[in-house]
This record gives C-alpha cells, structure tokens and sequence, in this order.
C-alpha cells in the first residue's frame, strides 16, 4: 500500500526509545537530555603529613612523661595507702557495732523476762518511774527499772557506733573513688610514655646474626639497657672463661658487668645473685631488649634479652659468647631491668 502523503511521520528519540524498551540511556546522552552533564570528579587534596620528631625531642618529651608519671604514680601510691586505711577503719567500726549488738542482746532478753513477770504480778504502771528515782517500787520493778538503764546506756553507745560505721563507709566510699581516679591518671600517662618508648625504638633498630648459631635478633630502643646489649653483642664469638670480665673473655655475669661498664655504668656485681637485686623486677611477658634474664633456682647462669624471645649469652667451658632461644632452656627463673 502506497503511503499517504498527508500523514506526518514521527521519530522519537533514540533515549526515548531505549526507556520504553526498558533500557537505560547513556549518560552522556542522559545529560543532555536534562540539560545537565556530569563534571569531573575532583582530585582529592593531599593533607601535608607534619614531620616527624627528632630522636632529641623524643627524648625531651620521654623525660617531661616519665616527671609526670613518676608524680601520678606517687599519688596513686598514696592513694592506695589511704583506701587501704579507710577500708581497715570501716571494717573496725562494723565489728565494734557489732559487738555492742551482741552485748545488748542477752540485756534485752532480761528486761523482757523482769517486765513480763512484773506484769504478770500485777505491777504494770510502776515499771518505770517517771521521776527516774526508785523509791516506792516493788522489787521486780526495780530490777526492770535497773535493766532498761543499763540497755539505754547500750542503745547510746550502739548509736554512736551505728554513726561511726556509716560515717567510715561513706569514708571509704570517697577514697575508693579518689584511688580510681588516681590509678586511670597513672595508667593513662604509662601509656604516653609507652608509645614515646615505641616510636624512639623505631629510630633505633639494631640487627644482628649470629654466625655461629645462625640466629637473627634485634636490639631496639636508646635507653642505657638497649645501648648495653648493642655493646655486648660485639663479642659474639668472644670466648668463655670462668670468673672473666672482658675484654676478650667473658663468664655469664662478667660480660654483663663489662658491657654496662662500657655505655657508663660501671663498678656493677661480678655475682648473678647481687645483679638480681638491682633495678627493677620484670615480668617474662614484658621483656625489652637490654633486659637480664636468669636461670636456674640458685641464679647460676643469667644472659642479655635482645628480642623476639632470644638472648646474649657466656655459656660455659669450651663455648662462646652467642644468641640462644630462651625456649631452649626449662629453667628460666626470672629477669630485671637495670636503668
């Protein structure tokens, strides 16, 4: 059939078309349908990092934290004291009322037993005289007249004790919560000064092998600990002789005492026992490199933790100073830290 001249024909658009269809149209074209297109997305800003502190500054702000720590630490301590006291003053009151409790409790008994039976006698209005005299009672009266006194006189006393526990439990209740604040003060600047000691071991990393042993171990931090074990790792492979303190000979103890002597700490024990007892107790789970670390019951044998659970020894006769694994031995007895 011949088209008809007088009908108009219609194009839609092709957007148009694809969205009857059920498709989507491009973006592209989508925008310019709208009359909106779609701009580039922007660059995101680089933030300038700020640099990064010195060792100097580190070790400036490690000494203004540790000041502070030392302060807050102190005041904890005093804390504890003084909850430790509240808490004992408490439980004296508690047991001082209760003592008093137990003491008016047979006189009470009593005074029920006499007002009972002067009762039953038929004396009920002369029980107490209201002029607090005893003239004109009957015996019974008398004794029940006698035994209310001793119990009012209890009754004060329980009263007063009664103030007294309350008065040092709301005691202890105030100290309790001075020592709280005092304690997350005090562990709040531990963790100031931890995360100082991090950052100046990162600047600080010594890396070592041991040819003899084949073990790696790293030496990390700039504390007087850390710059001892960096001197004594020089001697790997340095012979061991009994009762020798270096420079070229080393029991366990001796290369200890020499290495100290080295970074400026000198005239140290030639003794494990006497070295145990110096500076601080550390727990296994806390070591850091420079600490000492002791085996056996009777402390025979100690050596230098480095890290990674490895430490710096003289082990005996016929050997030589070198890195050993503290797994290896069943007989750790503990460590300490000398500053």
């Amino acid at each position: 059939m011949a088209p008809d001249p007088q009908r108009r024909r219609f194009v839609l658009p092709a957007a148009t078309l694809l969205v009857g269809l059920g498709m989507t149209a491009p973006t592209a074209l989508t925008g310019a349908l709208t009359g909106t297109a779609h701009a580039a997305p922007a660059r995101p800003q680089t933030v300038p990092q700020e640099p990064k502190p010195s060792e100097a500054e580190l070790k400036k702000r490690l000494r203004e934290l540790n000041d502070e720590a030392e302060r807050l630490t102190e005041q904890f301590n005093k804390a504890r004291v003084d909850l430790g006291r509240a808490r004992e003053a408490e439980k004296q009151a508690r047991l001082n009322a209760e003592r008093l409790e137990r003491q008016a409790a047979p006189a009470r008994e009593e005074l029920g037993r006499l007002a009972a039976a002067n009762y039953i006698n038929g004396s009920p209005d002369t029980l107490f005289a209201m002029t607090g005299g005893t003239e004109g009672l009957s015996t019974s009266a008398y004794l029940v007249q006698n035994q209310a006194s001793v119990i009012q006189g209890l009754q004060a006393r329980i009263s007063e004790a009664d103030k007294a526990r309350t008065d040092a439990q709301n005691r202890a209740r105030q100290v309790q919560q001075a020592y709280d604040r005092a304690k997350q003060a005090r562990d709040a600047a531990k963790t100031k000064v931890d995360e100082v000691v991090r950052q100046l071991d990162k600047l600080s990393i010594t890396r070592i092998t041991d040819p003899k042993t084949g073990l790696k171990a790293t030496v990390k931090g700039t504390d007087l600990p850390a710059k001892m074990a960096r001197k004594a790792l020089t001697k790997i492979g340095s012979p061991y002789v009994w009762a020798a303190a270096g420079p070229t000979t080393f029991d366990c103890s001796g290369l200890v005492v020499w290495a100290y002597a080295q970074v400026g700490k000198k005239g140290l024990p030639h003794y494990t026992g006497d070295l145990y007892q110096l500076g601080h107790k550390v727990d296994r789970g806390e070591l850091r490199s420079g600490d000492l670390v002791y085996f056996g019951s009777n402390l025979h044998h100690m050596g230098i933790y480095l890290s990674d659970g490895k430490y710096l020894h003289a082990p005996q006769t016929g050997d030589v100073v070198k890195i050993s694994k503290l797994s290896d031995r069943s007989d750790y007895a503990g460590a300490n830290r000398i500053p």
